[in-house]
């Protein structure tokens, strides 16, 4: 899939930018880890599976696809 065809959903965009001003990083694999973390503490169980469902950010690879959509369409300075 193309990076313009993946979309985010608000949640998403939010995750991604709240990772980015935690962690004050462009690394992709840092902001995977850091959105992992977050989605882990604050969704548990079979909620924890809907929401990343809902989400698209089943995998590893859906997390950095993300990531890096987020950077190409949604990226501005003041998220760092």
């Amino acid at each position: 899939m193309i990076v313009s065809e993946f979309k985010l959903t608000r949640g998403t965009k939010e995750l991604i930018k709240t990772a980015i001003q935690e962690t004050k990083s462009n690394n992709r694999y840092v902001l995977c880890e850091k959105i992992a973390d977050m989605v882990e503490t604050k969704y548990s169980g079979l909620n924890l599976e809907y929401q990343l469902e809902r989400m698209n950010l089943q995998s590893t690879g859906k997390i950095l696809q993300a990531i890096d959509t987020y950077f190409y369409k949604h990226l501005k300075n003041s998220d760092f």
